[in-house]
């Protein structure tokens, strides 16, 4: 497993952890409002910006699940 300490990493995982918030809140703002399609391709995006901010914890799931 390998360490993620850099700058650069922290900023991009706070950056995707941070818009995956926004955008849940805003989503949910939207289907409150009746836009359905809009809200849930906001739920969708937020999804993926929450599995962005997981990426390391994700690949080393992934090197665990090969090693055994």
């Amino acid at each position: 497993m390998r360490k993620h300490e850099s700058i650069g990493e922290m900023i991009s995982t706070c950056c995707f952890v941070g818009v995956a918030f926004y955008l849940l809140i805003y989503s949910l703002d939207l289907l409150e409002s009746g836009e359905t399609l809009r809200g849930y391709g906001g739920l969708l995006a937020s999804a993926c910006c929450g599995l962005g901010g997981l990426r390391f914890v994700i690949a080393n799931f992934v090197e665990i699940l090969r090693k055994s």
